[in-house]
């Protein structure tokens, strides 16, 4: 509502559609274009100069739920004139103009978003003039009231906050039947039944926006309530109505996005008609009021503002609405964009990197000696084939040692294929090399470990075959284990690499630990546990060129050392830096590879280069040269010995059985018994 001759009465539009967003054909996509074209046309308004008594119906639809509170003082007042319609015979000349004029002031009174109040009535109900409507709104700290009767003919039909509210059917409006003691010594005056007709929120009319155009200048919006009386048909009909506007030159239009904890508002509609650009998402600003382009585009996370240096870092929306009304749409696409964040960043400022810088000398130097130590377990490899018929060789099984040496070669793969940056599948592929090597090459050295237990436990005199092909019967379960056991951590919960902070702020990525991994670590740990459970049993085994002290030395190592720089590298190094987690996962391969390899493998090339035989290397005589495959020399001593007994192994074809039998002097000799050794084949 406002002053006739002062106002435009600029509804907003949809265009030529005329048709509200209510419409359930209008697809989310025209209605933003929509909302769009109302805003610029808001825009319009502002800007250019505007005279009175223009009526441009524009339809926009609102959802008015927010304001619903203010409308109670215009409702209040229809219902109260409509009572005194009813008994007053349909007028209301009992009023003068300055109990009309109380009435719209009241109403304004307050620290509200009720701008202005109207009483407009039907020609007929007030007497004193043939039109009348009084009208006050807010004008700096005060109130203003005047008749917009006198210039403005509010009873056209383009009259929308009128007009549109006198038009209904109000056949159906609620009717309330009061009962009424005036007096009650005058049986006349008591318990009267008063009828009247009561206007409810569903009743009256919201009108759509308009600029309040030489009468305040702002954008307003005005609920109208009707005003019934009762005919001499008892019918209810249209005298009046009662008027409040809400403000929204102070209400803020939010173009940004909808979201889910967001609270609804009158001016929903304008939702999503911001013109952010995809690196952005849009801010709304508070306290603009009602304008076009009242929000910031901040960059979204993982972008940062051009210009660093700026004290807002964001693109004004009001730039952006200007730049789109004095160029094309299309232009904007390559401007007030953010850029990409460095790799590894979640928010930026600027380019500043967020990731480890990598050390590429120290990791090529790490690279360069697991590289040196796979072309070592090369060396030794053909250095066991070459020797294989060597006694010092041939005694320690040349399969297994092969073996050894592959899985030796295998786990170093792990340590290539983490030289780059770790991935999900890198760490999904860095698994398999690791754990198949250890399974092989530990698995190998246990078994020949268990191999020497059972030979030097049996009780009496016993041949005990355990071949090469015997032992990998055992072995090769224990790989198809690990291989089941891997395949099914990669198909169900494959590795993955996080993120890791270091202690300078600055992030990596590392392989992400899993109960899988643990599982495999801890079985691992129990395979290392047994072996050093057959390391104690066989610590006073003889054995040529005694493999067994190393043997055990290298299990003890690899469950000591290896475990140690297992649990230093998942504490101390997520915090140092991927350099450092590289340096200790090539310490690993150092602790598990290198050190067993070396101390399997010295001591034979060791008495291979100095020509050390089983003998010279034990210091004992023949009948004590037992070897870890049950084997001894052909040279048999003539004079007799003590009774002994020895066990036998076949490993090889050739392998030779010790056999003790009773010579008959021995049979005969009663202080004692003399058995004498012989060699046997197998």
């Amino acid at each position: 509502m406002g002053c006739g001759w002062l106002r435009s009465l600029l509804y907003l539009t949809l265009g030529a559609l005329h048709l509200p967003f209510a419409v359930a054909t209008t697809s989310a996509v025209d209605r933003l274009q929509e909302a769009k074209q109302a805003l610029e046309y808001v825009s319009r308004v502002e800007s250019s100069k505007c005279g009175g008594g223009t009526e441009e119906t524009l339809t926009l639809a609102f959802n008015h739920t927010a304001w619903i509170t203010y409308t109670d003082p215009a409702i209040r007042t229809a219902n109260y004139l409509s009572k005194v319609l009813v008994m007053d015979d349909n007028t209301l000349n009992r009023f003068d103009d300055a109990m009309f004029y109380s009435f719209v002031r009241n109403n304004v009174h307050g620290d509200t978003l009720i701008f202005g109040s109207a009483i407009a009535l039907e020609p007929g109900l007030y007497d004193e003039y043939a039109r009348y409507c009084p009208y006050a709104h807010k004008k700096q700290d005060s109130v203003v009231a005047f008749d917009i009767a006198v210039k403005y003919n509010y009873l056209t039909d383009s009259t929308e906050w009128y007009h549109g509210v006198g038009v209904r059917d109000f056949s159906n409006a609620s009717v309330q039947i009061d009962t009424v003691t005036f007096n009650f010594s005058d049986p006349s005056r008591k318990d009267v039944p008063i009828r009247q007709p009561i206007a409810r929120y569903e009743d009256g009319r919201w009108t759509y926006p308009y600029y309040d155009c030489g009468g305040g200048n702002i954008w307003m919006v005005t609920y109208s309530a009707p005003i019934l009386a009762v005919d001499s048909n008892n019918a209810t009909v249209f005298k009046g109505v009662a008027t409040i506007d809400i403000e929204l030159t102070n209400i803020d239009i939010n173009q940004c996005d909808v979201h889910a904890n967001d609270r609804t508002g009158a001016l929903d509609v304008f939702r999503g008609t911001h013109n952010c650009q995809p690196t952005t998402q849009c801010e709304p600003l508070i306290g603009e009021g009602f304008q076009r382009g009242a929000y910031e585009c901040a960059c979204e996370d993982g972008y940062y503002f051009p210009n660093t240096s700026a004290t807002t870092r964001a693109y004004s929306g009001y730039d952006i609405e200007t730049f789109i009304d004095l160029n094309n749409e299309s232009n904007i696409a390559p401007r007030f964009q953010c850029l990409l964040c460095p790799r590894g960043c979640d928010t930026c400022v600027d380019a500043t990197p967020c990731l480890y810088p990598y050390n590429v000398a120290l990791r090529v130097v790490v690279l360069l000696i697991i590289a040196f130590i796979v072309a070592g377990c090369a060396v030794v490899a053909i250095f066991i084939h070459k020797n294989r018929n060597e006694m010092v060789i041939k005694t320690a099984s040349p399969l297994f040692l092969h073996l050894m040496c592959l899985g030796a070669v295998i786990m170093c793969c792990h340590g290539f294929v983490l030289y780059g940056e770790p991935s999900d599948v890198s760490c999904t592929l860095e698994i398999w090399p690791f754990h198949c090597g250890f399974s092989i090459m530990y698995g190998a050295l246990i078994l020949k470990t268990w191999r020497i237990s059972v030979i030097f436990s049996v009780g009496s005199m016993k041949r005990i075959s355990l071949p090469d092909k015997a032992l990998l019967h055992r072995l090769v379960p224990i790989i198809v284990v690990v291989v089941v056991y891997l395949s099914c951590w990669t198909a169900i919960e494959p590795p993955r690499a996080v993120t890791i902070t270091a202690s300078n702020s600055l992030k990596f990525f590392q392989c992400g630990p899993t109960w899988w991994m643990f599982a495999i670590y801890g079985a691992e740990a129990l395979l290392l546990l047994f072996g050093v459970y057959l390391c104690f049993t066989v610590r006073k085994a003889p054995a040529h060129f005694n493999e067994s002290k190393h043997i055990t030395w290298s299990t003890y190592n690899a469950i000591i050392l290896g475990t140690f720089v297992l649990i230093l590298n998942q504490l101390i190094a997520v915090s140092a830096g991927p350099d450092i987690v590289y340096v200790l996962q090539m310490a690993e391969l150092q602790a598990l590879v290198t050190i067993t390899m070396t101390l399997i493998f010295a001591p034979k090339v060791w008495a291979l280069w100095k020509g050390i035989d089983a003998q010279e290397e034990r210091g004992t005589a023949v009948q004590q040269a037992t070897t870890i495959t049950g084997r001894v020399k052909l040279t048999l001593p003539s004079v007799s010995q003590p009774e002994q007994r020895s066990v036998g192994v076949q490993v090889m074809p050739d392998d030779v059985y010790i056999g003790i039998e009773e010579s008959p002097r021995a049979k005969k000799s009663v202080n004692g018994s003399k058995k004498s050794a012989k060699v046997v084949p197998l």
